[in-house]
């Protein structure tokens, strides 16, 4: 040991050792890598035992078997220190690292692909509460902390009468809205509006009831509508109600590969009505088509939170894993708006990426070529 001490200290004035920098740098956090015949406990026990090492504002952190070296937090004068030690190769600034994000997210912050695994946004929703018209929510996912309810009060499909999720899509699609690790506004409220039951069904009349639920609340709202059928005045004229009540009202364009003018709520004139796109920016083979579309977002294997377990994970597509995007998007705007429907329908609009999407020809000619952008 007192060998290895003079070692130490002789060293002090030979050259340093590199430094390598990171651009997402964590302030004062380094991995110090030693050369390959040096035994990193005997190391550490002798630079610990260095009284100007801590002196300096120095202190190891953890011992690694996986590499020769150790992570250390340091000062300027303790990393300088460090590197004049003739046994370490070199030092290497700590940095951040993230989890994948699924590659919706991915796509909806930047411009252009290829995806550089990476999801930043504008804001998260903060103060926004956003109403997903579907299955209902499980409330208790991880992925929602304490962020999403639903209750007997939001129930209208029978059966049970509570409010709780017993398909999959509305917990799937709430995730894609607001879960903190599958979501577009990671701060939103969510509430789950039940008015399909357990196989994913329900009728026009228990929808209706759902949208003027949602009407007759206050505050910065927006609903999210991933469900469709056929053509109904009823049904577009509710969504004209709740869009006058002050609420955004984003919608599936559906899945039938036809004129989205053909059904509804997609059809409804105060809907923003959303087609899919898969990861290489191609409409999906699926997607309803036309002019009354107005944005295009991830919806081909979307991973999203699941029904059927606080922690798992689902993977769905259609145009109602679309929806939610925007949903998410639309909360994100009225995060820093006023949240009024025309000014959010305006920024989506305005803010999407313009002619990215492939496949938009002959008979879907008529689509906008406008992918929502988040960033």
């Amino acid at each position: 040991m007192k060998f290895l001490l003079i070692v130490l200290f002789a060293a002090a004035v030979s050259g340093l050792a590199p430094l390598y920098t990171q651009k997402d740098k964590i302030e004062g956090s380094y991995l110090v890598t030693l050369k390959g015949n040096v035994d990193v406990k005997s190391a550490v026990a002798t630079i610990r035992a260095l009284p100007l090492f801590s002196t300096l504002g120095g202190r190891i952190d953890r011992e690694y078997t996986v590499l020769n070296g150790f992570a250390a937090t340091l000062s300027g004068k303790a990393l300088d220190l460090i590197r004049r030690l003739d046994f370490v190769e070199f030092v290497e600034e700590d940095q951040m690292m993230y989890a994948s994000v699924e590659w919706g997210l991915d796509r909806i912050d930047q411009r252009s692909l290829p995806l550089n695994n990476g999801y930043s946004a504008k804001g998260t929703g903060s103060g926004v509460t956003v109403y997903v018209i579907d299955t209902g929510i499980n409330p208790s996912h991880n992925d929602f902390g304490s962020r999403a309810s639903t209750s007997s009060s939001m129930d209208f499909h029978s059966n049970p009468n509570s409010g709780i999720d017993c398909n999959g899509h509305g917990t799937h699609c709430a995730g894609t809205v607001g879960g903190s690790s599958y979501g577009v506004a990671k701060s939103v409220t969510l509430k789950g509006v039940r008015v399909l039951g357990c196989f994913g069904s329900g009728s026009n009349s228990g929808v209706v009831s759902g949208i003027d639920y949602v009407a007759g609340l206050s505050g910065k709202r927006v609903a999210s509508m991933s469900l469709g059928g056929g053509a109904s005045l009823t049904t577009d004229n509710a969504v004209t109600r709740l869009y006058n009540s002050g609420a955004p009202v984003i919608v599936a364009a559906g899945n039938e590969n036809q004129d989205a003018c053909n059904v509804s709520p997609a059809r409804a004139a105060n809907a923003y009505t959303v087609g899919a796109t898969d990861d290489s920016d191609t409409i999906a083979s699926f997607s309803n088509y036309g002019s009354c579309v107005d944005i295009f977002a991830p919806g081909v294997d979307i991973r999203s939170a699941s029904h059927s377990s606080n922690s798992g994970s689902a993977t769905m597509s259609g145009t109602s894993m679309a929806c939610p995007h925007v949903a998410g998007g639309a909360a994100l705007e009225c995060g820093s708006l006023s949240c009024n429907p025309s000014s959010i329908y305006s920024a989506l609009s305005n803010n999407a990426s313009s002619n990215k999407i492939s496949g938009l020809t002959f008979s879907k000619s008529s689509s906008p070529n406008l992918l929502l952008y988040v960033a």
